[in-house]
Order: structure tokens, then sequence, then C-alpha cells
């Protein structure tokens, strides 16, 4: 992953080969049984952190729910499988961790990001085809300019300022893909070869585009042996 701005603007251009490279290791992993799961967060880890997200709603999400709805058949108890509600594109993880995120950050993100959308021009995302990881399965996200602009600002702006609590998994870099998070991995691990197949089959289907009004401020939180997703925030977006 690059660790700038300019760096992951044009790395976008290549979207399409990162896809296909993290699927041919995430194929591979899922039919050996070598996916690398993902541990519960605790207070101060940089994952699963007060972040902003693109929501993804309507159409797109009822398209993307149908194939949630067939992986949780495939892999019951092993894995995270996102509630259609929770589905996201991340835009920047602000924060690490925490058991509790204090009112005043929620305030500090909430201007932030106010000023970085100020005059954003529109902020599309087309949905098209599944992939995955050893990691997990993701839906693939291709966005317009904006969402590169953007994480340009707020990268800038955290360089200025720095974490307020936890420094966040982004902490270092500009995220340089817009995935949509379907499944996480965790334990057991064991060969998934008919989610591979599920994957596979959907490669290249077209599920939509998500037209951005507005951003979500959202914190992560452990509990019953699942990660749950609350927004904090919504901040609309210039039109």
């Amino acid at each position: 992953m690059p660790d700038g701005p300019a760096a992951a603007i044009e790395a976008d251009t290549s979207l399409d080969q990162t896809y296909a490279r993290a699927w041919v290791e995430g194929a591979a992993a899922m039919r050996a049984g070598t996916c690398q799961p993902d541990t519960p967060p605790a207070e101060g880890d940089p994952r699963w952190g007060l972040s902003v997200v693109i929501g993804i709603d309507g159409e797109v999400r009822d398209r993307l729910a149908t194939d949630l709805a067939a992986m949780r058949a495939l892999c019951p108890d092993r894995h995270l499988v996102y509630l259609p509600e929770h589905l996201h594109c991340t835009v920047r993880s602000l924060e690490g961790y925490q058991d509790r995120v204090p009112a005043e950050q929620v305030d500090h993100y909430v201007e932030q990001l106010s000023t970085a959308t100020a005059d954003l021009p529109p902020l599309r995302l087309r949905v098209d085809g599944l992939g995955g990881s050893p990691g997990g399965v993701f839906a693939l996200g291709y966005p317009t300019a904006s969402l590169h602009t953007l994480r340009a600002r707020l990268h800038e702006a955290a360089c200025r300022t720095g974490p307020l609590s936890v420094a966040g998994s982004d902490a270092r870099r500009v995220r340089n893909t817009a995935h949509v998070s379907m499944v996480v991995f965790g334990e057991p691990i064991r060969p998934e070869p008919r989610l591979a197949d599920h994957v596979a089959e959907r490669r290249d289907t077209t599920y939509g585009t998500v037209d951005v009004t507005a951003l979500s401020l959202v914190r992560y939180r452990w509990a019953d042996g699942t990660v749950r997703m609350r927004r904090l925030a919504r901040i609309p977006m210039a039109r």
C-alpha cells in the first residue's frame, strides 16, 4: 500500500490488477484452508476503530444481501458475515479501537469531514463483481476521483493534528482500494471450496452504483461474538 496521497491516486489506475492479485491469493487460501483469521479487537488496537465510511444502500445493498445470505449458509458460525445494513466502503480509519469514544472526538472529526467535503465534486461508487483475499470476501468498488481527493485531504489533516487517542490502521497510509467487505475470516480456519466457487461465479456480476449523499462516522463494538457497527454522526455531502 502507498504511504502518501499522490501514490494512492496513481495506484487507482490499476484497481483491476490489485483486485485480481488479491483474488489469486484469496482463492488459493480458501481452497487450501490457509486463510488469515481476524481476532477480536481490544482497546488500543489499530483495527476496527473510529472510521468514516460510505454506506451501501438501495438496490446495490439489496443485490449484495442475496450473496450475503448465500455465504452465511456456506460458512455458518465460523466467520463474520456482515449484515446488509452494515455494508460499507471505508474512506479512512481515523482512530484505533476504543472501549469508549469521547464526544469531543466525534465533534472534532465531524468538523474535519465537513471542511473536507465542502467543495467536493459528486462522489459515486460503482460495485462490480465479487473478490477476496486471504482475509475475507469483498465486493469490488470503483470510485470517482472525489474519493481520492477526500482521502488525500483527510490524510493531510491527520498529518497536521495526529490521532486524538489511538492511532488507526490508516495513520501512515492512504487507502488505494474501494472494496465493500462482506466476510471477515475467523476461527476455525478450514478449506472453503464452496465459498471460493461462489465468489468465482460472481466475479463479473454487476451490482450497480451508489450515489453518495452523505458520509457516516462510525465506531465498531465487539459484543456477543461478533463486531457491530454503530453510526455516531452523519455528514451530508455538498450538492
